[in-house]
């Protein structure tokens, strides 16, 4: 689905007439491409080349290329036209004022409807360029006018040349005359293929269009091309949520049901674009997303029995917005709603007994130590682990290991302090593998001003360049029981790497793995609980309540986990924290953002940028002042695309003074904000709600029912 405004501006919610057709009619005709003279065909399973009528051309068998080649000198006549927008889209009443308004300022305004929603932008000027628009946004700044806005559309001619034939060529540089207008692909089993795109389901259509380039468009009926669509919305890999896919699946049907026809006049329904719904054919089928569309075969979702206009977006950074805000029009169904659950659920778990007080020591290494069995929990406290080495404990924990790697044991343990870093690196034979390998001068390099005995310089030298020992240890006065299990761990990691699984825990208290791997699993009781938090940092406790959606990391995936670690989500508890961009930050000085600002407006320089907010953080108007003292003001989507960020969820910080400032935007979610979540909808689907659950939350006062009823 969309995440531009064009998709807003192209789509069409039909009228009850057309969507009665649409029932009898369940096929629909997407646009693959438009752009090329030729394109590489081929069958799985073998097919032929039909007239567009049907009739039967050339037969290919399975594999078998045909290039598509149309050979013509005409020209692509299309090119980009600009034009001012003043004000956002306005009731047909306020349209109609600021049409007289202009003309009475002796302007020619055009009134261009959106057909999306009952309003109309108003436009002025034709413009080649940006730059081109100057004089125009100067004229109407000085007539009082804050909100303009250049927008931008393709404006299409008829070829300056006269058309060449089409042909297809065969692996033997065969040359074949094909009709005029085009011809059909039909393959004997499932699919087509068209190079550099994919295989696709249904018939396929080339034929040369207006702009002397071939249109490709492939026919299917309405429950495969979703098929095609619900994994490139929402990846089943990604959101692998059964009743998430399903409100998707009956979002994205409800979009083009109600949009049948919408490009007719370029000869299909819909693009397989973002300016639509993306659309991968058989190549993005998956198997979960094939399921979320047969479990909802033929359902819609409707409002006062008419298929609603099912808006989305990844993610809507903590709560969707009214789609008053955004698009300038209301359907009482977009309103916006938060993404926060009133009561998060949560599952409990029991460990070991954790220390009090300072737990500056603990880390990874230790928390390994403690899993593995090799160090006693009751050695877990800050007196402890800054007491000085005991020679006693060290053996027996390196006589595990040895044990373990089928070594000799310990031999006698000098008395002096960093020389036990070098007696623990030779029983477990680390000074086996120096010779010839490292030099003195590396270990120089690494150990300046650090005294040992000769005859250890090389192998201190590699421990520290492996990271095993730090140069700062090697210049302590005093040994830790902390530093030596740090030593041990790392020493240990450099055989065996510590092996974390990671996961997503699920409301029935099992863990479904991250990626590719095993299915859900249950946790049993662990030996070790530690929460990780943002940043990193670590703490061992001795329960622990964690919220279903958590990433939750356990030790020795393949047995019964002896460390269950809770990482506390960097992006909190709504459900829309599982997308990458739940949170983001940019940076952009203030030459950057001034040229990112001029590409569809009259700012010229930068003063300030005024913010107003609605109650969940959502920018729904921004005033920009220039160096001259002008006010450019902004809402809706034009505020992203303004300032070029991924939503209008933010707030910013300065650095510096202008012209040399640095903005700082600090800001969540990625979209325009209005009717279903994706991310939040997967996330609801972690908490345990169903489909038309999903979509009624998003969709207020809608109805779930099969096409047709």
């Amino acid at each position: 689905m969309t995440k531009s405004l064009r998709f807003l501006i192209a789509s069409c919610l039909v009228l009850a007439g057309s969507f009665l057709a649409a029932q009898r009619n369940s096929n629909i005709r997407v646009g693959l491409t438009f752009n090329a003279t030729e394109h590489v065909i081929s069958f799985e399973g073998g097919g032929t080349v039909c007239t567009r009528a049907g009739k039967p051309l050339i037969k290919l068998r399975s594999g078998e290329n045909l290039r598509i080649w149309f050979d013509t000198k005409g020209e692509i006549t299309s090119t980009d036209e600009y034009r001012v927008q003043i004000g956002p889209p306005l009731i047909k009443q306020e349209a109609d004022a600021l049409i007289q308004k202009l003309k009475l300022q002796g302007e020619a305004p055009d009134c261009v409807k959106v057909h999306d929603n009952d309003t109309w932008r108003i436009l002025l000027g034709t413009f080649s360029g940006v730059d081109d628009a100057d004089a125009l946004l100067q004229r109407l700044i000085t007539n009082g006018f804050d909100e303009l806005w250049i927008t931008s559309e393709k404006k299409v001619t008829s070829p300056k040349n006269s058309r060449g034939g089409l042909y297809g060529i065969t692996g033997k540089y065969e040359r074949i005359a094909l009709p005029s207008d085009g011809v059909l692909l039909k393959p004997n089993l499932e699919t087509s293929k068209i190079e550099g795109k994919g295989s696709y389901r249904g018939k396929i259509e080339i034929y040369p269009n207006a702009q002397n380039r071939l249109s490709v468009i492939n026919t299917l009926d309405m429950e495969s091309y979703l098929r095609g669509v619900i994994p490139r919305e929402m990846s089943a890999w990604i959101f692998p949520s059964l009743e998430a896919l399903k409100a998707q699946a009956v979002a994205a049907r409800t979009y083009a049901y109600a949009n049948l026809g919408k490009r007719s006049g370029n000869g299909f329904d819909l693009l397989d674009t973002p300016l639509d719904q993306v659309y991968g054919g058989k190549d993005g089928e998956q198997n979960l997303a094939d399921r979320a569309v047969e479990e909802t075969r033929g359902l819609i979702a409707t409002f006062n029995g008419r298929p609603i206009q099912a808006l989305f977006m990844a993610t809507g950074g903590g709560a969707t917005v009214d789609n008053t805000h955004v698009f300038g029009s209301g359907f009482s169904y977009l309103r916006g709603v938060s993404n926060y659950p009133e009561k998060p659920q949560t599952i409990s778990y029991k460990g070991i007994q954790a220390p009090s007080g300072d737990q500056s020591w603990l880390s990874w290494d230790i928390a390994r130590l403690v899993a593995e069995g090799l160090l006693p929990a009751d050695q877990l406290s800050s007196t402890k682990m800054y007491a000085d080495s005991k020679t006693s404990d060290l053996r027996q924990y390196l006589t595990f290991l040895t044990k373990r790697f089928g070594l000799p044991v310990p031999g006698p343990l000098p008395q002096e302090g960093v020389q036990i870093y070098i007696w623990m690196a030779r029983t477990l034979r680390f000074d086996k593998v120096i010779d010839g390998i490292e030099r003195p001068l590396d270990a120089a390099y690494f150990l300046q001003n650090i005294k040992l005995p000769s005859q250890d310089i090389i192998l201190a030298g590699f421990l520290s360049r492996l990271g095993i020992v730090s140069p700062l240890q090697w210049r302590a006065q005093k040994i830790t029981t902390l530093d030596t299990l740090q030593v041990l761990a790392r020493m240990w990691a450099e055989f065996e790497p510590m092996n974390l699984g990671e996961g997503t825990l699920l409301r029935d208290g099992q863990v479904r793995p991250k990626g590719q791997g095993p299915g859900p699993f249950k946790l049993g009781t662990p030996l070790m609980i530690m929460e990780e938090y943002p940043g990193g940092y670590l703490r061992m406790v001795s329960d622990v309540s964690v919220q279903v959606g958590d990433v939750v990391k356990w030790l020795n995936q393949d047995s019964a986990p002896r460390l269950l670690v809770r990482r506390l989500d960097p992006d909190g508890a709504s459900y829309d924290r599982y997308n990458p961009t739940a949170h983001w930050k940019v940076e952009m000085m203030e030459s950057e953002l001034t040229s990112v600002l001029r590409r569809r407006s009259a700012i010229r320089s930068l003063r300030s940028i005024e913010l107003k907010h609605n109650e969940n953080g959502r920018v729904i108007e921004m005033l920009v002042r220039d160096q001259a003292g002008n006010s450019h003001k902004f809402s809706g989507m034009r505020i992203r695309e303004a300032l070029g960020l991924k939503d209008n969820v933010f707030r910013y910080i300065t650095i510096g003074e202008s012209p040399n400032r640095k903005f700082i935007f600090y800001g969540r979610g990625w979209g325009h904000g209005v009717g279903m979540d994706q991310t939040g909808a997967y996330g609801m689907g972690l908490e345990g709600f169903t489909f038309d659950q999903i979509l009624k939350h998003y969709y207020k006062g809608i109805a779930i029912q099969p096409i047709g009823n």
